[in-house]
Order: structure tokens, then sequence, then C-alpha cells
């Protein structure tokens, strides 16, 4: 019995590492595939919207789901020709920000005078402590001041925003594939419980099967459409903010922010860091930059313990521990695209392993309350 269980956990164990190995290699593949399922089950959430629409109330699901992609299409178009248009604009201002950057660093750490003090005897500054600590500030501020001066002649700001224009134009082709994907596999959708039907074969394992998609589609969808939503009020609130306070390309920061919210714990956090380090760069001063991101900071705290959670509620009912241990994993794999998706990936393991009663408790482990 004992070594019949270790077996089991030895072989799991292998399978796993394997299946995580072909995740890392096949990255270019697997991705965009992922993203195309993703993507349909937010379509089909979107399709509830479409269906109050007079006259398309009682249209297919298919019929509605194609609006809504074609939705989503028109929104990404609009949102990465903004994207670009700002970055073109950016780009030439960059000169005038590092400048600024410069300033602010030579005031806060101006290059220490040398001094006779520099000769004193070891034994004087043992004597003093007053003067070893004024020896130790000057050795800290001159170090300083020469890595940020080295810093900021070294990194070349025009050329890291062209590399993150050229990112955006692969960004660009990655979408129109997963798009792609997502319209063969919209197509396909009527014939799929037939498939399914002939694939299991017992009525019982198909309706089982079905009812797991539909669940895994249900929760999904919900969970994307409405963290959407959540992200869009706060991408508006944040772009007010900044641009109530002067903060410049108000809008792109804006876009940064909704889209790095979709990051549990740690992407709301870096999402206002962008644009309150540009805002350092942009007046030179802390002032403006420490309200913004006190005031963001504020909405972010806000809306992510009041609003999220009501309007979230269970829809993903998931351990804050396993979103932090599939957020490290899912963002090793596939970087920033993974942390996006890590909630999501979780979410359907937890649902596949509750439909099966050999892996259903380590679904409720996986669970925050233990129901699956």
């Amino acid at each position: 019995m004992l070594q019949g269980r270790v077996s089991t956990i030895f072989f799991s164990v292998g399978i796993t590492i394997m299946i995580g190995w072909l995740f890392y290699v096949g990255k270019d593949i697997i991705l965009p595939i992922v993203t195309a399922i993703i993507l349909l089950q937010i379509l089909y959430a979107a399709s509830a919207a479409v269906a109050r629409i007079p006259g398309l109330g009682r249209s297919p699901m298919w019929v509605r789901a194609t609006l809504a992609l074609f939705g989503v299409v028109l929104l990404l178009f609009a949102m990465t020709r903004m994207l670009v248009a700002s970055l073109q604009t950016l780009v030439p201002s960059l000169p005038t920000y590092q400048t600024n950057l410069e300033n602010l660093f030579a005031a806060w750490f101006p290059a220490p005078q040398e001094t006779a003090a520099l000769d004193t005897d070891v034994g004087d500054m043992m004597a003093s402590p007053g003067l070893m600590f004024d020896r130790g500030s000057d050795a800290v501020v001159k170090a300083v001041s020469e890595f940020a001066t080295k810093l900021l002649t070294e990194v070349d700001i025009a050329a890291l925003a062209q590399s993150v224009l050229s990112s955006l134009t692969s960004f660009g082709g990655f979408v129109f594939i997963t798009i792609l994907y997502a319209s063969f596999m919209l197509s396909e959708i009527t014939g799929f419980p037939a498939k399914v039907q002939r694939a299991f074969g017992s009525a019982s394992e198909s309706k089982d099967t079905m009812n797991m998609i539909a669940r895994i589609n249900h929760d999904i969808g919900s969970y994307l459409a409405t963290k959407t939503l959540i992200n869009i009020m706060l991408g508006v609130i944040c772009w007010v903010i900044m641009v109530a306070l002067g903060i410049e390309y108000a809008a792109l920061w804006a876009i940064i922010i909704g889209l790095l919210n979709y990051i549990p714990y740690i992407g709301s956090i870096v999402g206002v860091a962008f644009p309150a380090l540009f805002a350092v760069a942009q007046f030179g001063t802390l002032t403006v930059p420490l309200i913004a991101t006190g005031l963001m900071t504020g909405a972010q705290v806000i809306i992510g313990n009041i609003v999220e959670p009501r309007m979230l509620s269970k829809s993903v009912n998931l351990s804050p521990m396993v979103v932090l241990v599939a957020l490290s994993v899912w963002s090793t794999l596939w970087g920033i695209p993974g942390a996006i998706l890590a909630v999501p990936f979780t979410t359907i393991l937890m649902i596949i392993l509750a439909g099966r009663k050999g892996t259903k408790p380590i679904a409720a482990l996986l669970s925050s309350d233990g129901k699956v």
C-alpha cells in the first residue's frame, strides 16, 4: 500500500515537471492557444451583455459571442493605436526628462569637495565619533552620487523607449494570432457537444465533462469580465487623478495600471510606480509624484478591498497562498502573460480536479473554503 502511494507521488511529480518543461519550451506555440481559450470564455460572458441589446436576446450564442469578439477587436485596436501614438510622442521628450532627473540627483547628492579632512589620521577618527560619522557620510554620498551619474549617463532612455515600441509591434502579432485562433474555435462551438459525446461514448461521462466545461466557462468568464470592468474603473480614476495633477501621457499610464491590475497583489503596486517615477522625471521634484502616488494608492486600496471583493464575490474560490504560488510559477514560465493568467489557469485546474473523485481532495486544498 505504502509503496503504491510513493510510486503514485513519484510519477505525479515527474509528470508535473515534464508538463512544466513543455510549457516553458513551447511558450511561443502554447501561449496564443491558451490565451484564445481564455478569450473565448470572456466572449461567452460578454455575450450575456450583448443579449440585452434589443433584437439580439433570442439570437444564437455563437452570434452574440461573435459580436462580442468584434467589440474586443475594436477595443484592442483603439488601445494599441493610442499606446503607439503616446510612445511616439514621448520619445522626443525623453532627453528633457533625463535632464530633469540628472538635476534632481545632483541636488540630492552633491559631489563632496575634496578637503584636507581626507588626510585625517585614523587614530584621530577613532578618538572622535563625530569625525568618523562625517567621513562615513561623505563616502556614502560620494558613492551614491557617482552611481546616479553613471546610471543616468550610460542608460539610453530613448533607446529603451524604442525597444518598448518594437515590443508593442510583436505584441500586435501575438494578438492577431490569438484572435485568429479564437475565431476558429468559435466556429466549431456548435458541434463540440457532439464531439464530446462521441469521444466518451458514455452518456454520463460526456454529461459530466460538459458540466465541467460549462462551470469553467462560467467561473473564468465571470471572473475575467468582472475583473476587466474593475480595471477599467481603476484606470479611469487614476487617469482623472493624473490629468488633475498635470501628469503627461495620463491615458498611457492609466492603460498600464489597468493591465497590470490583472496580476494579483504586486500588479497594482507596479502599475502605480510607473507614472510616479515618470512624474519625478517630468517635474524634477517630489511634491507632485508623492501626491499622485498617495491618491492612486488610495484608489487601489478602496477598489481592491471594498469594490473588488463585492463584485467578484465567489467567482474564484482560491486560497491566497495558492494564488501567490501560482503567480510565482506561471510568471517564471511565461513572464508577464503567465502572471496575468495565473488565476484563470489555477481555477481551471481546481475545477478539473474537483470533477474527479480521486483528485477532489486536492481541489479542496487549493480552494479558500474547501467547498468545491
